[in-house]
């Protein structure tokens, strides 16, 4: 799971209902299974070699540079047209909007908890993604958050991480771990139930938000 900053629209627009997540949205593909409220956010991401193992507050290293370049790959690209882009791996998250968080003025956009899956392991891929092409950076990720490349398409613009939460963390939890192929003494329990971690005890203060808000939402 992770809390994202919400973006805008521009102010001479006049839209009915803005909750912040437009921009995220129209660079995604909505699932087409039935009932279903996922997307799908794809990239292409290539590694910068920049591997500074020294770390200040957000993930963000002392020379600020990304790990990761992002190419974003639009919605209506053809598995083609995927395949041509060869320079960098291909990469995708499954997201779903779980919950708008109350106002807070250690931000000045919308927050919004989000639940993310994904299928490969590329490093970075979630923070790099939802920042550089969704335009919904992860709270606190100054590594990815702190850029204004790429945070705007037509009327809508993506959220901004201006400053680190806090303890210096980046609003990122694995909510839940599920490994079907595990064959490791003990743990053959994760081949059928996943393992299920609590949102973390600081993001009551953080983001006005504890576990008892969340838990049915799983």
């Amino acid at each position: 799971w992770v809390v994202v900053e919400g973006g805008d629209i521009d102010r001479g627009e006049r839209v009915a209902k803005i909750d912040g997540l437009e921009l995220l949205r129209s660079r995604s593909i909505p699932s087409s299974k039935p009932n279903a409220k996922t997307y799908r956010l794809s990239a292409i991401l290539k590694s910068t070699g920049n591997n500074n193992s020294r770390k200040g507050r957000g993930g963000r290293p002392n020379n600020v540079r990304s790990s990761v370049e992002v190419k974003p790959i639009p919605p209506n690209l053809s598995a083609s047209e995927i395949a041509d882009s060869t320079n960098g791996r291909v990469c995708h998250i499954e997201w779903e909007h779980l919950l708008k968080l109350p106002s807070n003025s250690a931000s000045s956009s919308t927050r919004h908890l989000l639940s993310v899956t994904t299928d490969t392991g590329a490093k970075h891929q979630v923070r790099a993604l939802l920042a550089l092409a969704g335009g919904a950076p992860i709270a606190g990720d100054l590594r990815y958050g702190n850029k204004r490349n790429n945070s705007q398409q037509g009327r809508f613009r993506g959220g901004r991480v201006d400053q680190p939460l806090p303890d210096g963390s980046v609003a990122l939890h694995a909510r839940s771990v599920f490994l079907p192929t595990v064959s490791l003494g003990g743990m053959e329990f994760l081949k059928d139930k996943p393992f299920v971690a609590s949102i973390p005890k600081r993001w009551r203060n953080f983001f006005g938000v504890c576990e008892d808000d969340v838990r049915e939402l799983w």
